[in-house]
């Protein structure tokens, strides 16, 4: 648990330098205090386990929403952060890991959500009015590059979790479903990580171990046999 607790204030001070200019100043008091937020609800979950030997979780079934599933139920905590939604905050917060022993709470951005489910919206609008779809161009196994032009909504900017500076290229599949690109930022991320991810492992899950956030409508992601990172179905 110390060992723990220590490794999640080591991620903390990583995540406040890098999303220092991220936010507007009026929500930097809750990015300033957001790492012990998830700290304590991470030893709130960690003494319910241990009491009635299952998370305090609710189910979601959007698997789009990666690491949504397993939704912090506050109903069966005795504390509820002001930066979790059920206080009005921006964020849900999730477990990581949970059909495993060393389940980890993390956050998934509503910001982030917000700006996608925009996206979606034009996206099923325009492919209403013209019968197809607005792809700029095809990307990787499945996914294209969406033409926000033809949206009207070339100036949307949606931006890293990990990366201050980077904002998040906007992905469509096949059926018009809008995901992210996070394949600049794990790339960034394991070049910095002690332990590199192996071939075989989803990458989402490294990005949520290696901050406080879970990487909100990414793909499936895999390192492939030259050391690039792919889309994976």
């Amino acid at each position: 648990m110390k060992q723990h607790v220590f490794r999640l204030g080591t991620i903390m001070i990583g995540f406040l330098l890098l999303t220092a200019c991220m936010y507007p100043q009026e929500e930097r008091q809750q990015l300033a205090d957001i790492g012990n937020h998830v700290a304590r609800v991470q030893a709130q979950s960690e003494q319910y386990l241990q009491q009635h030997k299952t998370l305090p979780y609710k189910y979601s079934t959007d698997d789009r929403k990666f690491t949504s599933h397993y939704l912090v139920d506050f109903q069966l905590l005795p504390e509820i952060p002001m930066t979790a939604y059920e206080k009005g905050g921006d964020f849900l917060y999730v477990y990581v890991g949970a059909e495993g022993k060393q389940p980890l709470v993390r956050l998934f951005d509503l910001r982030v959500n917000d700006e996608v489910e925009k996206v979606q919206l034009a996206v099923n609008n325009y492919k209403s009015k013209n019968k197809s779809f607005p792809i700029r161009s095809k990307e990787s196994n499945g996914f294209f590059d969406v033409d926000l032009e033809k949206l009207h909504m070339s100036d949307i900017k949606i931006p890293s979790p990990y990366f201050s500076e980077a904002n998040l290229p906007i992905l469509m599949d096949k059926n018009g479903r809008i995901f992210l690109d996070y394949r600049g930022d794990v790339t960034r991320l394991i070049q910095t990580a002690k332990q590199k991810p192996s071939t075989q492992e989803d990458l989402r899950l490294f990005m949520a171990k290696n901050s406080l956030f879970v990487p909100a409508f990414s793909p499936v992601l895999k390192v492939g046999k030259q050391g690039e990172i792919l889309f994976s179905s």
